[in-house]
């Protein structure tokens, strides 16, 4: 019994039905696979017969067969930080306010970049787990929408850091979810 299956190209598709990846053989006759988003846009396509360099790209961990951890994930945020300048220099108040008001431009205006950020303080967390953030104000008075998370080495900072203070962050702005601007890596600007 042969395990040969035929076929001019395969489609993988998410749970919802989405192609996510297509795996065909280009005009050249190489095997090609291209990589498709949640939206059906083309994100990238691979040479599957080319030779991959080695070594981690930016979205992957040095051990390609061990998933990276938080803390691991979180240093290597925090490194790309404190060696890049700033792409954009933004307040909390402004920043939040643009995803709120449209989140698809304000995601390629400030999504993985580098940004800096002015705001004031509204809620301090230096827990013992390692759950290290500073909330800023957004449009609220009382909450939180700005959420800069720190590396553990930051703790004495982040503890001395109190509610109604005014701080200029750096950090990488990661995502917008369940209504709060998440930033990643952050050190005081």
């Amino acid at each position: 019994m042969s395990n040969i299956v035929k076929a001019e190209e395969f489609h993988l598709v998410d749970p919802m039905g989405r192609v996510r990846s297509k795996i065909y053989l280009s005009d050249e006759g190489k095997p090609t696979a291209d990589i498709f988003d949640s939206n059906g846009q083309l994100v990238n396509r691979v040479d599957l017969q080319k030779t991959q360099r080695p070594g981690p790209t930016a979205h992957q961990s040095s051990s390609p067969h061990q998933k990276e951890t938080l803390s691991a994930w979180h240093a290597r945020i925090a490194n790309e930080v404190s060696t890049s300048q700033p792409k954009l220099r933004v307040g909390s108040y402004k920043l939040y306010l643009d995803f709120v008001e449209n989140n698809t431009v304000a995601s390629g205006k400030y999504l993985n970049e580098v940004i800096e950020i002015t705001g004031e303080v509204v809620d301090v967390s230096a827990k013992a787990f390692g759950d290290l953030h500073v909330g800023l104000k957004g449009i609220s008075n009382f909450t939180a929408e700005v959420i800069c998370h720190f590396t553990e080495n930051q703790t004495a900072i982040v503890s001395n850091m109190k509610p109604g203070v005014k701080v200029k962050l750096k950090g990488k702005c990661t995502e917008y979810v369940n209504k709060r601007v998440k930033v990643w890596g952050c050190q005081v600007a």
